[in-house]
């Protein structure tokens, strides 16, 4: 078990993730358990080797100005807190600059792991 220090106080819970492609990058992510898939931008995916645009996969989401179809891809490794799932399905969306993270990490990554917060004591543990 992985336990990592929160600020309770924050908007948002951010994790630094490294996902792997043809090279490794380190981005901050936050947790979206709203989120049915973890979300990275298009540089990303790109920087990482993937080819978003040719994707034969896409869904639907829903954003603060409508309904958008992106890319779903499979991001080969994603690690966060020294917890490592694999095969992830991503969709491939870029995010406001004002949102000051990289992307989210949801329920595809989320859902391998157990994921404990504990907002009194400021803890989130990931095993």
């Amino acid at each position: 078990m992985t336990t990592y220090k929160i600020d309770p106080e924050a908007p948002v819970i951010a994790v630094y993730a490294e996902i792997k492609g043809v090279i490794i990058v380190r981005e901050k992510m936050v947790l979206d358990t709203g989120a049915t898939y973890t979300l990275i931008p298009w540089d990303i995916a790109e920087t990482l080797g993937y080819d978003p645009a040719y994707s034969n996969r896409k869904v639907n989401i829903t954003t603060a100005s409508g309904t958008e179809k992106v890319p779903l891809i499979s991001v080969s490794r994603i690690s966060v807190l020294g917890k490592e799932a694999r095969d992830i399905p991503c969709i491939v969306h870029d995010l406001p600059e004002t949102s000051h993270v990289d992307g989210l990490l949801g329920l595809s990554f989320l859902k391998r792991f157990k994921l404990s917060i504990d907002f009194r004591a400021g803890i989130l543990e990931l095993e």
